[in-house]
């Protein structure tokens, strides 16, 4: 995986579409991202938190999306799901951005 930006995987059952307001939000905050597909249905924390930034998000084959940090101990900072409004999809790109700049979190 390359070393910079936010790094996306994904299950490879997931149509882009679906997810390409993550990818607007964060654009919108100024920050680059990586987007990896994988033939996994579970898409687990260390596949996602080895980039150069050690923040990802993790985009299972069910639509379960995660926001993770590598040192964060709990399960996950932020989870969505691909079956939210685009507006929440938005936010959830915008905020893993904030989290990697060290800004506070938009509320929806």
């Amino acid at each position: 995986m390359l070393k910079t930006g936010i790094d996306i995987v994904c299950s490879n059952v997931i149509n882009i579409i679906d997810i390409e307001e993550i990818f607007f939000g964060i654009e919108e905050e100024g920050v680059p991202y990586i987007l990896k597909f994988l033939e996994e249905k579970k898409i687990d924390k260390e596949f996602y938190v080895n980039g150069r930034f050690e923040i990802g998000i993790g985009i299972n084959s069910d639509g379960e999306i995660f926001l993770n940090q590598k040192k964060y101990t709990k399960e996950y900072i932020l989870k969505e799901n691909i079956g939210s409004s685009k507006k929440y999809l938005r936010v959830f790109g915008q905020n893993a951005a904030r989290v990697l700049k060290g800004l506070p979190l938009i509320k929806v």
